[in-house]
C-alpha cells in the first residue's frame, strides 16, 4: 500500500492540490472539444443502442492509456509520429467523406473495419486510436501544471469523462441536425490539418542551436534562454507560434540529478515540445473555437434553408 501512496505522490497532498486538480479539467475541456466532434462521427455509424456503449468502451482503454502514459510523460511528448498519423487519417477521413458525398444520397455508410473485427469492436478500436492521438498534448500541458501524479491523474480522468459526455451530446446534435454532419467532417479536416502543422522540424533536419556560452539549470531558465537566443520565427502570444527550425531540445545532464531536477527537465520538455518544436503550435482553446465555429454554421445553414 506504500509504494501506491509514493507511486501517487499521495504523501505530499496539500489543499491547493485540488484546485489544480479543477484547473486540468477545464484545460482537458477545452482541449477536447476537437476530440469530442470526432468521436462523435466515428460512433455516429452505429445503430443507436450501441453508440454509447463503443464510447463507454473506449474511454475505458484511454483511461488505461492515460495512467500509463503520465508515468511516461518525458518520453511519450517526444513519439511525434501519433499526431502525424493522427492528422494523416483525419484529413482522408474529412476528403473521404466530401469525394463521396452526394454521389450516393441513399447509401448507408459503412463502419471503416480494422484487423478483421466486427463494425462495433472497430468503432472502439477507432475511438482509442483517436484518444491516444490526442493526448500528447494534454499530457504535456498536465505535466507543466503539476508534478504531483495523483492530480494529474484524477484531472485527466475526469476530463476524460467530460468528454465522453460532450461526444455524446454531438452525436444527439447529429440525429436533430443531419446538416451538421457535413460541418462535422469540415472540421475534422481542420483538425487533421493542424495535427500535421505540427509536424517537429528537428525530424525534417531544421534545428537551430543554442550559443555555446548558454546555461540553464531550471525549466525557466531554459525557456529565457530560448526567448533571447531562439525565438519562434512568428508569435501571436497565447494563439499561435510559427517556427521554421526547432531550436534544441533541453539536455538532461544539464539539469540537477534528483527528483527536483526531474521535475524541471519534465517542465523544459513540455515547453519544447508543445511550444518551440512544431512548425505551427495553435493553442487548444483557439482551436477548439475554430472547431466549434465550423460545426455551428451548421445551424446557420439550417436556418436559411427554412427561411427560403
Amino acid at each position: 500500500m506504500e509504494w501506491i501512496v509514493q507511486a501517487l505522490d499521495l504523501h505530499q497532498f496539500q489543499p491547493q492540490d485540488l484546485l489544480v486538480v479543477l484547473v486540468l479539467i477545464i484545460l482537458e475541456g477545452l482541449l477536447s472539444c476537437d476530440n469530442a466532434v470526432v468521436l462523435a462521427l466515428l460512433v455516429k455509424d452505429l445503430p443507436p443502442e450501441q453508440r454509447g456503449k463503443a464510447l463507454r468502451y473506449g474511454i475505458l482503454g484511454a483511461y488505461v492509456f492515460r495512467i500509463a502514459a503520465l508515468f511516461l510523460a518525458v518520453w511519450i511528448m517526444t513519439v511525434w509520429w501519433i499526431k502525424v498519423a493522427g492528422g494523416i487519417y483525419l484529413t482522408w477521413m474529412a476528403i473521404d467523406f466530401f469525394r463521396k458525398h452526394g454521389q450516393k444520397k441513399d447509401e448507408v455508410r459503412q463502419v471503416k473495419l480494422v484487423w478483421g473485427l466486427g463494425a462495433f469492436w472497430s468503432t472502439v478500436v477507432w475511438v482509442e486510436l483517436t484518444d491516444i492521438v490526442f493526448s500528447v498534448d494534454s499530457i504535456a500541458a498536465a505535466v507543466a501544471l503539476s508534478k504531483h501524479m495523483w492530480v494529474l491523474i484524477l484531472g485527466g480522468l475526469l476530463g476524460i469523462l467530460a468528454m465522453r459526455f460532450a461526444a455524446q451530446g454531438f452525436v444527439k446534435l447529429l440525429e436533430l441536425f443531419p446538416r451538421l454532419e457535413v460541418c462535422a467532417f469540415a472540421a475534422v479536416g481542420v483538425i487533421g490539418l493542424k495535427l500535421l502543422l505540427e509536424f517537429p522540424m528537428d525530424v525534417a533536419g531544421f534545428e537551430r542551436r543554442l550559443p555555446e556560452g548558454a546555461t540553464y539549470v531550471t525549466a525557466a531558465e531554459y525557456s529565457q534562454r530560448l526567448d533571447e537566443h531562439l525565438p519562434s520565427h512568428f508569435s501571436i502570444p497565447h494563439v499561435m507560434n510559427i517556427n521554421f527550425a526547432a531550436p534544441e531540445g533541453p539536455k538532461r545532464e544539464r539539469f540537477a540529478q534528483g527528483e527536483a531536477g526531474d521535475g524541471e527537465f519534465a517542465d523544459a520538455e513540455a515547453e519544447w515540445a508543445l511550444h518551440r518544436r512544431p512548425f505551427a503550435e495553435i493553442e487548444g482553446w483557439a482551436s477548439s473555437l475554430v472547431v466549434l465555429s465550423i460545426f455551428a454554421a451548421g445551424f446557420l445553414r439550417r436556418k436559411r434553408d427554412q427561411e427560403t
